[in-house]
Formats: C-alpha cells, sequence, structure tokens
C-alpha cells in the first residue's frame, strides 16, 4: 500500500470524511446570503481538494459576483505553495474589482501576506482560502502590507513558543488592528 503513495506528502492529505460532511457544507452557507455564489465555492473547494490531496500545489478560481461564474482559473500549476497567473488570467483580472477569488492553502496555514497583497493590488472584493485541514478563512484588504513586517511579526509569536500556524494566525490578528486588513475563520452559522 505505502509504494502505491510514493510522491505524497501526508502532511497535505484530506479528510474526505469530513470534506463530504454536511458540517463542511453548512461552513459554506455563512460565506454570502447567496445559495448560488455558496453552493458554487462548496464544488470548487471539494474539487481544489480532491485535486491537491498530497501535494504542495495550489489551484485558484476567480469568480464574477455579477454572473456568480468562474471567470479564470489556475489548476495546473507546477510551482509548490504558489499560484502563477497566466497571460489569460491577468487580462480576466485587469481592471475587474467585482471578482471573489478561492484558492487552496495545502500546508493549511491561513492567509499568507501575499495573498493579501494580491487582493489590495488586483482590487478583488474579498479572497477565500480552502485548507487541507477543513478550515476556511475570508480575507480583504484595503492596503499593502510589508512583508517584512509580517516576518518580523511572526518571528516574535515564534519566540513566544507558538508554532508556525498559531503565529501566523496571531500576527495576522495584531496587523489587522494596524493595517486595512480583515480575516475571518469561516465556520458554521
Amino acid at each position: 500500500i505505502e509504494e502505491q503513495r510514493v510522491g505524497r506528502n501526508k502532511d497535505t492529505t484530506i479528510n474526505n470524511t469530513y470534506i463530504d460532511s454536511g458540517s463542511y457544507r453548512r461552513k459554506f452557507d455563512c460565506i454570502s446570503d447567496n445559495p448560488k455564489l455558496n453552493r458554487l465555492l462548496y464544488k470548487l473547494a471539494k474539487k481544489m481538494l480532491r485535486h491537491r490531496a498530497g501535494t504542495l500545489y495550489e489551484d485558484m478560481y476567480w469568480i464574477s459576483l455579477e454572473d456568480i461564474e468562474v471567470v479564470a482559473e489556475e489548476t495546473n500549476s507546477l510551482t509548490e505553495k504558489e499560484i502563477i497567473y497566466s497571460e489569460k488570467t491577468k487580462k480576466v483580472v485587469k481592471g475587474n474589482p467585482n471578482l471573489l477569488t478561492i484558492h487552496s492553502h495545502p500546508n493549511s496555514f491561513p492567509p499568507s501576506i501575499s495573498d493579501f497583497n494580491s487582493n489590495f493590488s488586483n482590487e478583488y472584493s474579498v479572497g477565500i482560502v480552502i485548507c487541507h485541514d477543513g478550515r476556511i478563512y475570508m480575507y480583504s484588504a484595503e492596503e499593502d502590507i510589508p512583508d517584512d513586517y509580517y516576518n518580523l511579526t511572526i518571528v516574535e509569536y515564534l519566540k513566544q513558543g507558538y508554532n508556525e500556524d498559531e503565529a501566523q494566525v496571531l500576527a495576522l490578528k495584531e496587523i489587522e488592528k494596524k493595517f486595512n486588513i480583515q480575516i475571518k475563520e469561516v465556520t458554521e452559522c
């Protein structure tokens, strides 16, 4: 059995039972007041998680909030832990602030500072991160956050004994108080 899973990263596997559960599904009901959007987000989340389970690769979709349709996607990345925009995606994104993004985080960390800065520079309405451990985060940014400031804030929490995930969450909560960003873990309503 182990030989069948060569190349799989055990830290990035998903719990299919949980992903298929009503509990996980109900989290999506809390994202917006639009049932059509919530259903689409749930469908895309499951698709991304199954596609990237056991890897460090990410998938990303851009959804028009006017039409509630996917207008761009990056699902063939060969770069770990990063989304690289194709020219086609760049054309769709440019000058279109009425987009919601949803992408996967195989290491199950909260949104990165790069996610916030991309949200700000591309003027997305909101971003959603789907973690392989079942957590979901919503985020947005109204200003650019210096990478160095974020990294130093994380280091301070690591020195206090927090693990990487905890340090990132605490750093983002601290930055949220000082900068115009928003982050929220989505839970059941």
